[in-house]
Order: C-alpha cells, then sequence, then structure tokens
C-alpha cells in the first residue's frame, strides 16, 4: 500500500521531533521532510512531492497562511493541515480563506490525528470539534445579517433605549436592576459590532430589528 507522504512544517524542532515520533509509528505514513521557515518548506516541496503538509500559522520570513496561498497556485493537488495552538475565530477563518484542509490543535491525541489525515488525504476535510463551533457561530452571525441574534429580553431593552428611556426607566418599566439594563445593552454592542447607543440604533434599524 502506498504510503501518505507528509511534510511537517513548524519553526519549534522539538514539536517536529514529537509529531515525528508519533506519526512515525504509523507505517501508512512517511515523513519526507521537515521544515521550520516558511521560504524552507516553499523550497522543499519539489524536491519531496508531499501528500500533505502539516504547517504551523506562525514561521519565520512567511506565515503558514502566506505558504499554503503560493503553494495552492502552483500544487493544486496539495492538502494542507493548519497545526497550531491558536484557537482564536480569526484565525481559523483565514486558514479557511487561505485553502487549508484541515485545522486542528497541537494538544490533539494520535488516532485523532491519524484519522484526520486519511479524511483529508481522502479528498475530505477535517477541523477539531472547537473549530466546527466556531464555524456555525460565523453561519448563524451571516445568517442573522452579520449580527448574533439578540434575546427578546435584549429587543425589550433596545425597543426601549430607541424611545430614548433612561437606564433607570428601563429598570423601572421591566423591574430589573440598572445593572442587568446596562449588561443586556454592552451585550447588544458586541453582537451588533458597534461602539456606542447611537450606532446600536441605526444598526438595528438597517437590519430591520427595529421597526
Amino acid at each position: 500500500m502506498r504510503k501518505i507522504k507528509l511534510i511537517l512544517a513548524d519553526d519549534h524542532p522539538l514539536i517536529r521531533e514529537g509529531f515525528k515520533s508519533l506519526l512515525g509509528k504509523n507505517e501508512a505514513f512517511e515523513i519526507v521532510g521537515e521544515a521550520d521557515t516558511g521560504k524552507e518548506l516553499i523550497a522543499m516541496v519539489p524536491i519531496t512531492t508531499p501528500d500533505i503538509i502539516l504547517v504551523d500559522i506562525t514561521m519565520p520570513q512567511m506565515t503558514g497562511f502566506e505558504a499554503i496561498e503560493l503553494l495552492r497556485k502552483t500544487y493544486s493537488h496539495l492538502k494542507f493541515m493548519v497545526l497550531t495552538m491558536h484557537e482564536e475565530r480569526e484565525y481559523v477563518l483565514k486558514a479557511l480563506k487561505s485553502g487549508a484542509n484541515g485545522y486542528v490543535l497541537k494538544t490533539i491525541e494520535r488516532p485523532e490525528l491519524e484519522r484526520a489525515i486519511h479524511i483529508v488525504y481522502n479528498g475530505g476535510r477535517y477541523f477539531s470539534p472547537f473549530v466546527m463551533n466556531i464555524l456555525a457561530e460565523s453561519v448563524v452571525k451571516e445568517n442573522s445579517g452579520g449580527h448574533s441574534e439578540i434575546t427578546p429580553r435584549e429587543k425589550e431593552v433596545l425597543e426601549l433605549v430607541a424611545n430614548g428611556q433612561s437606564t433607570k426607566q428601563i429598570a423601572d418599566k421591566l423591574n430589573i436592576s440598572i445593572r442587568t439594563v446596562e449588561s443586556h445593552r454592552i451585550n447588544m454592542l458586541k453582537k451588533f459590532d458597534v461602539n456606542n447607543t447611537a450606532e446600536l440604533i441605526k444598526r438595528a434599524i438597517e437590519l430591520k430589528v427595529l421597526g
């Protein structure tokens, strides 16, 4: 059976050594190269002809994202799995945009990593559970017009704010504390990605959350 040829691209030798040892226990895989910079990875690909590149995000000279984008232009058959410690949403979305076929954390256990490699090799995509949650949240946000859905109570507060009610008046009307009103307002600022109450009301009208 043909082995799946892998390159490990990470600027930390101990990390590379750890995954090399981990994956070396499986006869289905062959580590054909190791790179500690983005530029070294680019130069290595035509020589080693890998099937999958396991690449970190932060590397000297060229980031993992930049390397993926550049290699994709020449080697359309190549597959890429981001192997990182970064859990932030911005990194996940950037990895997808760059063309990554998978995104997993360095804390991944060997059985899951082996399964992920096989899935990607066979034309699928593999994302750790936490990544799937981030992607699901992004879909919800897009389908709600670019903002997270507000709760019924938040909408009540928003309508009263739009009608010129003060924080104390809203608290009295809804029989909640002033702190709770402020908490709802702050949550809505985050959900609508705005900086103040005026922008919040304007955005809510644009998105037809308010009539």
